[in-house]
């Protein structure tokens, strides 16, 4: 933690914001809408006064917001894009075209929020007060579109208590079954409920699925994140060429190194399978994900570097080497990724598992954004 009193009193008072909000535990789920409902009424419900884009499924939602964000401002308009998790600052989640929110409006916003939970007694979530934080932020700057990610599922994810005008259902695997289920059927019945009756909707989903889709306005079809910003500039009514951004941990090249937030079966699938010529992979990981089933993924011949990471949710690099082991791949323990990339040298290697991974890569490599509070 930074030393307060070599801070101006801004800067304190932001420190103290993320403070009370890590305090939250970002990592405590707790499933329901009753908390940030009562939030949203406080605020005198925003999310009700946006035209809202919605963005499920289980992989490419990032990918999706980052890229309709920037194609529809390109075109002239302001627009809001909340996406979960960050990689360096918390400040990434909330932006306003391609500027992050500020830190001053960033502490007002917290303050104002923390009164409303402690006069109220709503014992709010980390994520139900930075969905809060977007929705407020994104109506009091008069945003044309506001694009909003879904963090878990969808039914009872606090992002869903805005009404979708468009809500874009990228891709359908299985990931977070201790909330969402074990089979593709009860977790897409969940993140289905993100479309309303009015809504347009657009879905990579197989088509076997798009039966657990509630009636809508219309239904699109189509398999390709350019296909789902195009279909979503159609809607909109706005005319241009379409332009795929790229964006930071999301197969991003730097020296040697490809770094990758992949941290499920269907993420390290289509990740492996864009390029499986490695000299080495540098692997940390959640331990509540399917650890032996994506270590699988990997191609054989690789030497695996297996690390703890920064996290109380990290999987040990013990158990990570176990698994290495039972599958027959060379493997190697590292108490960092920092070491783990230092060990891996000149070699062509890919760095992936977590966000947490490559927040700790794009900080040994000094990439745009790493030192960002």
């Amino acid at each position: 933690m930074n030393n307060p009193l070599n801070m101006n009193p801004a800067e304190n008072d932001y420190t103290k914001a993320k403070d009370w909000l890590d305090s939250l535990n970002q990592n405590n789920i707790v499933p329901g809408l009753e908390r940030i409902r009562k939030l949203m009424k406080a605020l005198e419900n925003p999310e009700k006064k946006l035209e809202i884009i919605i963005v499920g499924g289980t992989n490419a939602k990032g990918s999706t917001c980052f890229n309709l964000n920037y194609n529809i401002a390109q075109s002239g308009l302001k627009v809001g894009c909340f996406t979960s998790p960050h990689i360096h600052t918390i400040r990434e989640r909330v932006r306003i075209n391609d500027k992050l929110i500020s830190k001053q409006e960033f502490t007002d916003l917290i303050e104002l929020i923390r009164k409303i939970t402690e006069e109220k007694k709503i014992n709010a979530t980390y994520f139900e007060i930075m969905t809060a934080i977007a929705y407020q932020y994104f109506y009091s700057k008069n945003v044309d579109y506001a694009i909003m990610e879904i963090g878990l599922g969808g039914e009872w994810d606090a992002v869903n208590i805005g009404n979708a005008n468009i809500a874009i259902l990228t891709t359908l695997g299985i990931d977070h079954t201790d909330y969402l289920g074990t089979n593709k059927e009860d977790i897409g019945k969940t993140k289905a409920k993100i479309v309303r009756d009015n809504s347009y909707v657009i879905t990579g989903w197989p088509k076997e699925y798009l039966k657990l889709i509630p009636s809508c306005k219309n239904l699109i079809y189509s398999e390709t994140l350019e296909e789902w910003i195009q279909h979503t500039l159609d809607i909109l009514k706005i005319k241009r060429n379409i332009e795929l951004i790229k964006i930071p941990g999301r197969y991003e090249k730097s020296n040697n190194f490809v770094i990758d937030t992949a941290h499920n079966l269907q993420a390290m699938e289509f990740l492996i399978s864009i390029d499986n010529d490695y000299e080495k992979i540098i692997i940390g990981m959640m331990k509540d994900k399917d650890i032996k089933g994506i270590i699988e993924y990997l191609p054989k011949k690789c030497e695996i570097l297996v690390c703890n990471l920064k996290t109380e949710r990290s999987a040990n690099n013990k158990d990570l080497a176990l698994f290495c082991k039972i599958l027959g791949y060379k493997f190697k323990k590292f108490d960092s990724i920092k070491q783990a990339m230092k060990y891996a040298n000149n070699n062509k290697t890919l760095v992936t598992g977590s966000f947490h991974t490559v927040c700790e890569a794009r900080e040994y490599l000094k990439l745009k954004g790493y030192s960002e509070l």
